[in-house]
């Protein structure tokens, strides 16, 4: 089983495939995977421009996308014994590989707490974050496409709540739970 996990900037898509990950699900992370493509001192000059100018975007995109998808679709191969099997992207609608999953869960939260994550956890001035907010799709559009919802405007705990529910649910319509890992 295919799962995409995807929201907008900060709005916790790692934390919630972490917490997938800890129930037993196999977790393909699509910025590291771009992260591993690109070097570093080329990524920083990168930032500069493509979150600057959608056209620039929208071109690394069309050159990223395929090679992140081939590397997907091969960690899927190596892996398609496992019965779940977590995709983290950003932009997997935007992308068009939601299509390829079987379940798609969106994460949300409000923009301030977007706003705060970002500035806490990646350095972004409030700025840069609404710049990059802007360039990808609005989470109402990625809601409307998903089959589950997660609310991270909470705690840890209660996110972690939901994310166990979505879990055994999916995990149910697969016949049978995930064991936990070793």
């Amino acid at each position: 089983m295919i799962i995409g996990v995807t929201g907008s900037l900060a709005t916790g898509k790692t934390t919630v495939s972490r917490m997938l990950k800890e129930l037993g699900a196999y977790v393909i992370d699509a910025d590291k995977i771009v992260h591993g493509l690109i070097d570093p001192a080329a990524r920083i000059k990168l930032r500069g421009v493509v979150f600057d100018d959608k056209e620039s975007l929208d071109k690394l995109c069309e050159v990223i996308h395929p090679i992140v998808k081939k590397e997907i679709l091969r960690k899927i191969r190596e892996n398609k014994s496992r019965k779940m099997i977590v995709i983290d992207a950003p932009l997997l609608i935007e992308s068009g590989f939601h299509k390829k999953c079987d379940y798609l869960i969106v994460v949300k939260s409000s923009l301030s707490k977007q706003l705060e994550r970002s500035k806490r956890g990646l350095g972004l001035s409030r700025a840069e974050s609404l710049k990059r907010i802007k360039l990808q799709m609005p989470l109402k559009e990625k809601t409307r496409l998903a089959d589950f919802i997660i609310d991270n405007n909470g705690s840890l705990t209660q996110t972690r709540k939901q994310v166990e529910e979505v879990f055994k649910d999916i995990a149910g319509r697969g016949k049978g739970i995930l064991p936990r890992p070793a």
